[in-house]
């Protein structure tokens, strides 16, 4: 009996196999760049606007918050001017001399005022009501120096 022999492929020498031919690789469009010039050009514009936003924000804001401050600062000297000028015509002997000048008279003797006025003993003219002997002077207790510290400091940021 005789068979017929089958040559498999790989047992045929690489120059003698026949070659595949190679088929052409066709793409469906030519691509194109416009849409990532278009996201690019996006991009940018955000960016603009970003960058012109906050040299607003920086530049602008900031010459208004300078103007502000210099506005706060000329209020406030005029402010310690015009403190200045109540506390001269708020004085005593301001007041005094202008009653004299319009003709009044000062009192002959002893003037006698209800309650202690430091600012009355300092100035001249004015005295205050001794203290009688059977007065017990009183030290004032924790709470009320307490009290008029507070109250000392309050007044004080007021002006």
């Amino acid at each position: 009996m005789v068979l017929a022999q089958e040559k498999i492929e790989w047992e045929q020498p690489i120059e003698k196999q026949p070659r595949k031919a190679k088929k052409p690789v066709h793409r469906k469009k030519p691509r194109s760049h416009w849409k990532s010039v278009l996201i690019l050009s996006l991009v940018v514009a955000a960016s603009t606007v970003f960058a012109a936003e906050t040299i607003n924000l920086t530049v602008v804001k900031g010459a208004q918050i300078r103007a502000t401050q210099k506005e706060i600062a000329d209020l406030k000297a005029n402010n310690d001017l015009l403190q200045a000028q109540v506390d001269k015509l708020r004085s005593v002997s301001r007041i005094e001399s202008a009653a004299l000048a319009m003709g009044m008279e000062k009192p002959a003797g002893t003037v006698y005022v209800a309650g202690t006025l430091p600012v009355a003993k300092i100035e001249m003219g004015v005295q205050s009501t001794p203290a009688k002997e059977e007065e017990v002077v009183k030290e004032p207790s924790a709470l009320e120096q307490i009290s008029q510290k507070f109250t000392s400091f309050f007044a004080s940021t007021q002006r």
